[in-house]
């Protein structure tokens, strides 16, 4: 599955807020995130093909968690955490920022940049805690790429800014 097998479809169908989850900003902002990157980045529909898991992330400092259930092309949003996620990221607000800015280099997360210094701070503090990545790492590669908006199509190298 590579970027001209995957055809993109409108991200309005395809990522929905499940019932309640209007309620939560945090389930909102990753929702309305997804969809736009999924609009501004065909590439990223590869990607989202691939997800197939639960995936939470809670802002401790907010006291907000929301579950994303990927199903291969379809994503359900619910606020606060459903079932057992097979990846969950906990951080501060700001650090789950953080991993939205994170750059993309050759399809992987690129934590050496000036995009990546907070998440990378925040990963050998403790600040950012990712379980299941060894687990599932293909998985947060997949996630990771989806919701950075310095991202890439899978594959293809990004142009130096």
């Amino acid at each position: 599955m590579n970027a001209d097998t995957v055809r993109p479809r409108d991200p309005q169908e395809c990522v929905r807020l499940a019932d309640g989850a209007a309620e939560v900003g945090l389930a909102v902002m990753l929702g309305d995130l997804i969809r736009a990157n999924l609009k501004q980045s065909p590439g990223k529909w590869v990607d989202f093909a691939r997800l197939d898991s639960l995936i939470s992330v809670e802002a401790v400092d907010a006291q907000v968690s929301a579950t994303l259930a990927f199903h291969r092309g379809t994503l359900t949003v619910y606020g606060g955490i459903r079932g057992t996620p097979a990846i969950s990221v906990s951080a501060l607000a700001s650090g789950l920022l953080g991993l939205a800015a994170v750059r993309v280099v050759f399809g992987l997360p690129f934590l050496f940049g000036k995009e990546g210094k907070g998440l990378r701070t925040g990963l050998i503090t403790g600040q950012v805690k990712i379980r299941g990545a060894l687990r599932r790492p293909a998985q947060l590669v997949r996630f990771t790429r989806l919701i950075s908006v310095n991202g890439q199509a899978p594959g293809r190298r990004q142009a130096e800014s």
